[in-house]
């Protein structure tokens, strides 16, 4: 099977096995990735996270936490085909913005990668339906966040990229594309713990 294929039929039934958690189930995500988040991010002055939404591994007990330790939370807004970033705030975010996605209302900072770096964002929170032990990540197939990962300077000198996930959706394998290889994650956070990648 083709890899675009393939990425296809992986993210459907991805989806589907998310869709069927249940509600206790995913609040009890939030409070285990806070907790990670939170040991990930002390000493982090600026954090970029997103806002989740659906069946996403929920983000907003993290951010809040980050918040009330005064870390400063850039979440994604969507501008044509590239990502900018706002202040989080901590108001209730209304789905909207270009893709239907809840989005800060707190002006644009920066855009893409420049906007990361001139904010001097440490930690990169970055969503995924899948993640390979080489660091490969599966997406919604947007793009947007394999733009961004590939135009980061490594760690160091860019933000430490973390894909977060539920601990099933950590695969032996994820089909890959090009594009995949080069915008990779340099870590995999899931609610029981924080595993680093190996490049390949």
């Amino acid at each position: 099977m083709e890899p675009s294929s393939a990425k296809a039929a992986l993210r459907a039934d991805l989806l589907a096995r998310r869709r069927r958690r249940s509600r206790s189930e995913r609040e009890a995500v939030g409070r285990h990735l806070a907790d990670r988040i939170r040991a990930l991010c002390t000493g982090a002055q600026v954090v970029a996270a997103y806002t989740s939404y659906g069946t996403e591994p929920g983000t907003g007990p993290a951010r809040e936490v980050l918040r009330a330790l005064g870390t400063t939370v850039l979440l994604p807004v969507v501008r044509g085909d590239r990502l900018g970033w706002a202040v989080d705030d901590g108001a209730e975010h209304a789905r909207g913005g270009e893709l239907g996605m809840p989005e800060p209302a707190a002006p644009v900072v920066g855009y893409g990668a420049p906007g990361l770096l001139d904010a001097g964002a440490s930690v990169l929170l970055v969503p995924a339906l899948a993640v390979s032990p080489a660091g490969v990540r599966l997406g919604r197939g947007g793009g947007y966040y394999d733009r961004l990962l590939a135009t980061l300077p490594p760690y160091p000198d860019g933000p430490l990229r973390v894909a977060v996930v539920h601990d099933d959706e950590m695969l032996a394998a994820v089909p890959a594309e090009p594009h995949d290889l080069a915008a990779r994650v340099d870590r995999v956070l899931t609610p029981t713990g924080l595993t680093s990648v190996r490049f390949d």
